[in-house]
Formats: structure tokens, sequence, C-alpha cells
């Protein structure tokens, strides 16, 4: 039986070659490609890609799984299947694959599952892709290290599609145009809009060109004003890149800010203009040097002219190649001087000319840089002429010396007929400033030494007359227009047959300046040089007499610098001193020529202000308006040695004649009329008024009084408690002085303080109280009312009292000889007393703390404070004023100072006590701020010793008085 086979047998071909096609495609393959058994895992087959990406020979992998080989991880293979289960195939994953020898690689995973005789395969392809994840990686590290280098350089980049017309910036040169700093896309026209038109047709013109082919980049610069900043300076680059077939493909570039060094490099050139323009411009002779070289860079025209080198004749050699040095081991010697920090100052050189000539010059030389090299810059300055004429005059001097050695005036020998001087001595120089080379064959008209020439005719008269001239007084002109006085005196002589004189002049300028000088100082102050007291008042009576006269009226102006002894005391005189110079001369500044502006000593000065014309209420302004000008210009601050001063002023005023017609009784009224302002509170003005006399009268009355009630001891303490709001205990009291009176009966402070003050007698009287305050610390004590460990009485010191050299004596014996603990002694003091002399003050403070007493700074905020003077005095208590107190519930501002006053003894560990406390809210508003101590009207006003023992015998720990 016979069967037909062909079918089959071509079936089986075609199954061969296909086969063969398949293994032959399967190892040709780039990629590796495996195919294993999905129930096994193990390999069925492995390319020749297989090996070179593994390092694993197919015969030797096959039969193994990919995890037995090492080339997948476990937890790979059960990913690859997870994905294959989700989606039935895997598609360009990338995974970690492991070669033989370690290195790990990225490849990109295909699989796909297949039947193979009836058994389910994976068919695996991987594609190597490690050297592109490399080099990836390295594009974006160098991305990011470009990024950073462009924003260190302040650069920003920019991307321009010509097709689109669309740019693209980074955000770094989005803001260099005024956008916000993150990336702009946007058209190029719109970007350019802030450049100007001439930098904008520069820039096209360079686009142009690039897209020409002409050139294919550029840099350029051009500016631009933001519509929300500034002018700013940028510089362009740019690259075009075209595809292969030539087209434009895009052009990139970077932005980068350049202002500040275009502003460098303009103020550079402006520089280098002004200098090129001293240096070619000077008259004299410059020549510019390297200094380590010695070789010339330029030189100016008139080095040339002086000199006769051309500048090829010189530029680019040194000094010694051309001849300019007359001796080189002068040279040596020179370069040996120059200072490397100071250079040459005025060296006297010679040096040779083009022609052959020598010269002497002065030479200064400096150091400068000029485009990072050293260079010495040279001037020249020709004194061979000078130089040829003190030969000259040396000649002559050996010549005439016997005959002018012995004289020191002035004498001259000259043709009586023509005048001119054939020789003249040192002493003629001295005087007039004329040399020898000068006056010699030169008439004294010629050199105009004649104030008057006419008197010549006269000496000469004189001459003829007497056979001689006797110290005659004349005046003359020196060689720099100085005016002198001379004593001349004139002898006959005859030279060669020639009638000649010799005369001699004798400088009699500072002796007649000397007695003008006496005469000036008897009427003028020595400091200001303003008219003093005696001429004020010859000036006075005439301007009284003109006012008669002519129907005018004047009047004075007394001013008084307030607390001028304060800048005395704490700046030193030399500083007080300054202060009155300053102050006439704005006096001076402000009044007419024909005022007359007077020191009368001291700080007190005098304005009389003369020739007023009008009714009486026209003077009186007129006069208002200038006393109100005078003050403001000696309010205006005033720098002196350093300091910044504001003055305040008092001005008292008196009319002439309305208040009087004799000088003496006009300044007193006036001094009257200051003293009311100072009692106003100073830095004023006020007018003379009958009633101020009256004023006056009764203070001279209440003087007298006092100095009975001194000698009688008319005076009693009363004290005020001072009270411990949290401890609810007194803690402490202020003495305060009264006056029982005869007949007025008991009177506050206020009615006599300033008169013991200004007249002195607060001494006496301060010495009193800190006597009588110890007295009542031991009786307090003897009866057991008082802690000395817990209880402190504080006295008030005066400026006066504190300043004499005995105080701290006297608070010494005032403690021990009561036999008082030093500690239950509270001094208080003010701002004024501390400013003075703050190193005396300190040094009387510190004496007395180390025996126990106990410093408050009373009134602190009101005067001159000064947080270096507090921070140095050695200190155990701020009050807080009652002016600061007042208001500190209903104003904002004083509530502010409180708080800052109660932080600041806070900072300083000071203790506080907060004086004129009259309501229950104030002491409040203290508490909250943690300052608990206080005195006033709220606890106890000020009450005589019995009423102040029966408080201190009530319940300490009662609550506050109402």
């Amino acid at each position: 039986m016979a069967h037909d086979i062909t079918a089959r047998i071509r079936t089986e071909r075609e199954l061969k070659i296909s086969q063969e096609k398949y293994l032959k495609a399967f190892n040709a393959s780039h990629e590796a490609i495996v195919v294993l058994d999905m129930q096994t895992e193990l390999l069925l087959e492995a390319n020749q890609s297989f090996e070179l990406l593994t390092g694993l020979k197919p015969t030797d992998a096959l039969g193994h799984t990919l995890c037995e080989l090492d080339v997948m991880d476990r937890a790979t293979y059960e990913l690859m299947h997870e994905l294959l289960r989700q989606e039935g195939r895997i598609r360009n994953r990338e995974v970690h694959i492991h070669h033989q020898n370690g290195t790990r690689l990225d490849v990109t995973l295909y699989a796909e599952p297949v039947m193979v005789n009836g058994s389910e395969c994976l068919v695996i392809t991987a594609h190597d892709i490690t050297e592109q994840k490399q080099h990836d990686n390295a594009l974006r590290e160098s991305q990011e290290r470009l990024n950073m280098a462009l924003e260190a350089a302040q650069m920003g980049i920019w991307d321009w599609s010509p097709h689109t017309d669309l740019l693209h910036c980074s955000a770094r040169a989005a803001a260099l145009h005024g956008h916000a700093e993150e990336a702009w896309d946007g058209p190029l026209q719109l970007f350019m809009k802030d450049i100007p038109g001439k930098h904008r047709r520069e820039l096209r013109r360079s686009f142009i060109a690039i897209r020409r082919g002409t050139q294919s980049r550029y840099r350029l610069t051009y500016s631009l004003v933001p519509e929300n900043g500034s002018l700013r300076w940028v510089e362009v680059t740019a690259t075009l890149h075209r595809h292969t077939d030539g087209s434009i493909q895009r052009m990139v570039g970077t932005l980068k800010d350049i202002t500040d060094r275009r502003r460098s490099e303009q103020a550079l050139q402006r520089s280098e203009a002004k200098f090129s323009a001293l240096f070619q411009g000077s008259p004299d002779p410059y020549i510019l040097v390297n200094a380590t070289t010695q070789l010339v860079i330029e030189i100016n025209q008139s080095f040339s002219r002086v000199f006769g080198y051309r500048t090829e004749d010189i530029i680019g050699k040194t000094a010694l190649e051309v001849g300019f040095w007359r001796d080189a081991q002068q040279r040596a010697q020179v370069l040996k001087r120059i200072d490397p920090a100071a250079g040459l100052n005025s060296m006297e050189i010679d040096f040779v000319t083009r022609d052959g000539l020598y010269l002497t010059c002065e030479v200064s030389s400096s150091f400068i840089t000029i485009n990072r090299q050293l260079c010495m810059l040279s001037t020249f300055k020709d004194i061979t002429a000078r130089k040829e004429a003190e030969a000259a005059l040396r000649a002559s001097e050996d010549k005439f010396s016997r005959a002018f050695r012995a004289s020191p005036d002035s004498i001259s020998i000259s043709e009586k007929a023509t005048g001119k001087h054939l020789d003249v001595n040192e002493g003629f120089t001295r005087l007039t400033g004329f040399t020898a080379t000068d006056a010699i064959g030169r008439t004294a008209r010629d050199m105009n030494i004649w104030a008057d020439y006419s008197e010549r005719a006269v000496l000469i008269d004189e001459l003829e007359r007497y056979g001689r001239v006797r110290q005659r007084e004349m005046r003359v002109n020196g060689k720099f227009g100085q005016e002198l006085l001379v004593s001349v005196s004139i002898e006959p002589m005859i030279i060669n047959g020639t009638e000649c004189m010799l005369l001699t002049a004798r400088d009699i300028t500072e002796q007649k300046l000397i007695e003008a000088r006496v005469k000036h100082l008897a009427y003028h102050d020595a400091l200001t040089d303003l008219p003093n007291r005696m001429l004020l008042s010859d000036r006075v009576t005439q301007n009284l007499a003109a006012c008669e006269r002519l129907l005018q009226s004047s009047a004075i102006l007394f001013f008084d610098l307030d607390h001028f002894k304060h800048i005395n005391d704490s700046l030193g005189h030399s500083c007080g001193d300054a202060v009155l110079q300053e102050v006439s001369r704005r006096l001076l500044a402000q009044v007419r020529k024909v005022d007359t502006v007077a020191r009368l000593g001291g700080d007190e000065f005098v304005v009389l202000l003369c020739g007023m014309e009008g009714p009486s209420e026209a003077i009186h302004l007129q006069v208002q308006h200038t006393a109100e000008k005078l003050l403001a210009a000696l309010s205006a601050p005033m720098l002196i040695e350093g300091h910044s001063l504001q003055l305040g002023c008092s001005i008292g005023i008196t009319l002439l004649p309305e208040h009087g017609t004799n000088p003496d009784d006009l300044l007193k009224r006036a001094d009257i009329a200051l003293y009311k302002v100072k009692e106003n509170g100073r830095n004023g003005i006020a007018f003379f008024e009958q009633a101020m006399q009256i004023a006056a009268s009764e203070r001279l009355s209440v003087e007298t009084e006092l100095r009975v009630a001194v000698s009688k001891c008319e005076f009693v303490l009363f004290y005020q408690p001072q009270f411990d709001a949290l401890e609810q205990r007194i803690v402490g009291a202020e003495a305060l002085i009264r006056w029982m009176h005869p007949t007025k009966g008991l009177t506050g402070p206020m009615g006599f303080i300033h008169v013991l003050e200004e007249s002195g007698m607060i001494l006496e009287v301060g010495t009193w109280v800190l006597g009588r305050a110890c007295q009542f610390i031991a009786e307090l004590l003897r009866q057991g009312h008082i802690n000395p460990e817990e209880f402190s009485l504080s006295v008030n010191i005066s400026p006066r009292q504190f300043r004499q050299p005995d105080f701290v004596d006297q608070v010494r014996h005032a403690i021990e000889s009561r036999g008082v603990p030093a500690r239950c002694l509270k001094l208080e003091i003010t701002e004024n007393i501390v400013i003075q002399n703050i190193s005396d003050t300190i040094a009387k403070m510190q004496e007395l703390r180390d025996m126990g007493v106990r410093f408050a700074l009373d009134d602190f905020g009101t005067g001159y404070s000064s947080l270096s003077y507090l921070k140095r005095l050695p200190l155990d208590l701020l009050k807080i004023d009652q002016s600061f107190i007042r208001d500190c519930t209903r104003d904002a501002n004083d509530a502010e100072i409180v708080r800052a006053i109660i932080a600041m003894a806070r900072n300083l560990r000071l203790e506080l006590i907060a004086e004129g406390v009259e309501t229950q809210e104030q002491l409040d508003f203290l508490q909250t701020q943690s300052c608990h101590a206080f005195q006033g009207y709220l606890y106890s006003p000020p009450v005589a010793e019995g009423d102040f023992v029966r408080i201190l015998k009530r319940d300490s720990h009662a609550l506050p008085l109402p």
C-alpha cells in the first residue's frame, strides 16, 4: 500500500527552513533573548547577545533559572510575573540585572508568553540601556552645574525659535528684563520692549547677520529701563543652531547683568580722562615711568617744551639710556631716598636737556597703579634761574657784607636822580620782601613800594634843605601787598661821581599796632573782640544824645545764655570760650552796622539797636521782632569741638529814652527784665516794666528777710512718707524744707529756694537740713519707730552744695556726730549736678557710698538725661518725676515714658519710686509695671515731725490713706 507523502515532505522542508531562519534571527539579534519554561522557570534557549549582556555562555545557562544564575534577583523576577499576570505581556519595562563580573546593568525588558511544543513558555528580550542612563545622569548633573554656574555669575539663558518667534527665558533672564523671577515664554518683541531703539537696532542687525551666515555668534551690550526698576546694563550672547540641511533650527544664548561693571568702567573712564587732562594740560613737566622696569610710559607737552625730548625720543626707554640724568651717582642716591609709601617730595636734581643744557629742578614723585602695574609719576619745576639768582645774590652779599651786616634795619643805596637801586641789604628784603635780584636796577616806584609816590619829592626836598632826613614816618608797600609803617632816615653819598642816597628804614608797624592794640583792648573784650562795658556805655551816651537830637529811639537787649555754666563744667573752658565766640558771630550777623554788639563778661551780651523811628507801638514791634530773630539765631544748633550744642537764651529789653536816660540805669533795668525771663522758665524775651522794678525790690526784700531767717533758723522740715504698696509698709520719707515766716506763716520752698540758691545762702541752709535730717533719724531709731535695715530718709542736695570741696566731710560729720547708720540716709541729686563735672560727681558719690550712704536721682527725664552718665553713677534709686506720673493714665506718651524709665531702672538694677501719686488709677498703672514704691497725696502729704511719727505708729500694713 503506497501513500503520497509529498505534501508532508514539503511541509517538513518548509519547517526546517523556518527553523533555520528563526535560529539565524535569534542568534543574530543585537538584543539579548531568552526562552524559559514558565512552569519550571528554567532557561530553554539563549542567544549570543545574552552572553554579551551577562557574560554567561548559553550552553552554561540552559537548564538554570535567571535567579540561580544571579542575572536577576528574586524581587525583580516576581515583579515581572505580576506584570504578566496583570497585563499579559511586558512592554518597555526598565529593570536592573547583573553581569557575571558583578556589574549592575540597566535594561529595557520585553516579555511575551508563547506555546512551544505544548508547553507554556516566556520569550524575554532585554535591551541594554546602561550607557544611555549614565549619559542621561551625566547630562542632568551637567545641567545642574550649569544652572548653578549661571546663577553664581548672575547669568540667564534664553532659547528663541525663529519659526514661531517664541522666546523661552530662564528665571534669571526674565528678572533682568523686569519680569517676575521665573521662567518666561512669549514673543521676542515683547521681551525686548524696554530696550532703547538704538540698542534694539543693533540686536536686529546681529540677528540678520547670523541668519545670513556672515557670523555664527555675537556678543552685544545694551541698556534697558524696566517699568519696575532703574537703568540696567545687560550683556547678551547668541549662537545660531542649524539643521543638517543648513536651515535654521533655533538661536540660544545668555544674558548677564553687567550694570556694576559698566558703572565701574564709566567711572574709570572719567578718572582716566581727568588724569589725562591734568597730565597733558599741566604747565609743569610730567613723566610717567614703570616703577619696576624704569621704562618711560608717557611724557606731557610741558616736559617736551622744557627738556626738548619728543615722545619718540624717550618712550619705551629709560631716562638713563637717553642721557637725561646729569649724574648717574646722584640717580642712585635719589632712587635710594624714594619712600615706597610717600614717594619723593621737592628734591633738587640736575638733568640734561636734549640739547645738552644743564637744568636744576625740584622733583616730586608719587606711586600710582595703572593697568595693575606700579608706576611712578614725577613732576619737575625748573629752578635753574632761581639757583643762578641765588648764586648772584651770594656773591653780592659777600661783596657788601661788611657794610650791611651790622645793621638790622633796611638799608638801600640808590641814585638820587633816577631812584634806581644799586644795592640793598638783608634788612631791606626782610622789610619789603624784595630780594637784591628784585631791587637792583629798579626803582621803588617800579616795585610799587611807595604808598604815595609824592612823598619821594618831600624826602628829596628835605634832604636838599637840611642835608639829611631824620626818622620821618611814612607808609610803604611790601612785595606781597602788605602795608608797612616805617621810620626813614637818609644820608647823601657819592659813588663813582654819581649822587646817591643811603636810605635806612626801620619797621615801626608792630610798634604802632601794639599801641593801637593797647588802646583797642581798653575798650574791647579780649575773647570776642566785641565792645566792652566801657565802650558800650560811651555808645549808649552818644545814642541818647542822637535820639534827643533826631527824635529817634533805641533799645538795649541784655542777653544771658541759659545754663552756660554747665558747658564750662562738663566740656571745659576752651569749649565754653568757643561757644561765646560763636554767639558773638551770630549776633553780629543778625544786626546792622549802625548797631552795637557788646560783651559785658561771662555769658552776658548786650545789643544796642540804634536809629529807630516811628510811634512807640511800631518801635516796640520792631524791637520784639529783632529780639525774636536773635533768639532764634542763638537757639540754632552749633557744632563746637565735636559737640553738637543747642543753647537757650534769655533777653531783657529797655527802650531809649522811654526807660531812662542814664546808661547804667538802662542796663540795670534791662537786667531786671532779664531776671523776669529767668523766673518764667528762661529762653524768652521780656521788656522792662515798672512792675519789674517793684518785683526786684520785693526780691531784695525776700533776700534780706532770708538772711535774718538763716541767722535765726526760722526753717523747719516736713516729711512725706514713701510707701511700698506691695508690702503695705512705709519704706522711707523725703525731708522737705519749710520757712516759718514770722508774719506770713508757713511758706513752701517755691517762694524762697531760688533766692537761697542765687544768693549762696543755700550752703548754710543745706548744711542745717542735712544735720536736722540725721538728728530726726537718730530720734526715730531711739524711739524704735523704724527698722534701720528697712527705712531711709531722703534729703535733697543742691548743685551748689554738692560742688563744695568739703561736701563729703559735711555728710560724714552729720552722720557720725548723730550716731546714725549711713544706710538710713539717702541723698537725692538732680541731673544738673551730674553733668557739671562728671568725674568729680562720681568720685564724691563713690566715697559716700563706700561709707554706706545711698543715692537717688531725682526728676529723672526732665533735664539733661544721659544714659552714658547714668550707667557710670553709683546710684541706688531712680525717682520718676511727678510731671510724668500726673498724666500717665491719660496721656500715652507719658505712660510710655514711665514704662521706659521703669524698664531702664530694672536693667540697671536700680530701685524705683514714683513721686506725686495722687489717684488710685495712677498707683494701679504703676503696679502693673512692677513699680510699687511711691510717695504722694494718695498716701499722705508732707507733714510735720509729730504727725509723721503718728503715721509710723499706725499699723504699717494698713491700706493707703484716702
